[in-house]
């Protein structure tokens, strides 16, 4: 499960939300403002941000901002009691949350299933990342067994023309087969 911060100025919907998601099973923090919410993304790592937008102070797109900048593998959900197509204009443009709800009586509902697609999603990033670094391990030029002149020849060749096109380590692969087949 994941770990979520919550924050919304309204201590009932804080309340309402840390209960039914501790109940999912979440590691749940809330806070009762913008400011509050930096401070801890300052200090913890979280999953998922599900902040209101309206609140007096910071608000909830400066929220986003801040956890894009501190944390950009948290995924950030943004709720608001109002239909407000500029605050959702701003929450795209200061990076994009990964979801919008309106409160309403189906809030909770809402606030899970939205959790439950952004930990998929950050989940699969993380997976994402880890692979490509393993990837990059595997293909590096260092793990190529063997001494000989020929060989060191084509590893000169290989970095400089990496360095030249700046592709992907997985195209290297195909100008190393080019050279190979050259000789």
């Amino acid at each position: 499960m994941g770990n979520i911060l919550v924050c919304d100025d309204e201590r009932s919907i804080c309340e309402l939300l840390d209960i039914a998601l501790r109940r999912d099973g979440h590691k749940v923090e809330t806070v009762t403002g913008g400011e509050a919410a930096k401070r801890k993304i300052d200090s913890a790592l979280f999953d998922v941000i599900v902040t209101d937008i309206k609140m007096p102070g910071v608000d909830g797109v400066e929220v986003l901002r801040h956890a894009h900048q501190i944390s950009p593998e948290s995924a950030v959900i943004l709720m608001t009691a109002v239909d407000d197509y500029e605050a959702a204009v701003q929450a795209v443009k200061a990076g994009g949350a990964t979801d919008y709800i309106r409160k309403s009586p189906g809030l909770v509902d809402e606030v899970k299933l939205a959790i439950a697609r952004s930990l998929t999603k950050v989940s699969l990033s993380r997976q994402n990342f880890a692979l490509r670094r393993d990837a990059a391990t595997r293909n590096s030029l260092d793990n190529i067994v063997g001494v000989s002149p020929a060989l060191e020849k084509l590893k000169q060749t290989i970095r400089k023309w990496y360095r030249l096109h700046r592709s992907p380590q997985e195209e290297v692969w195909v100008v190393a087969y080019q050279v190979i087949r050259q000789d």
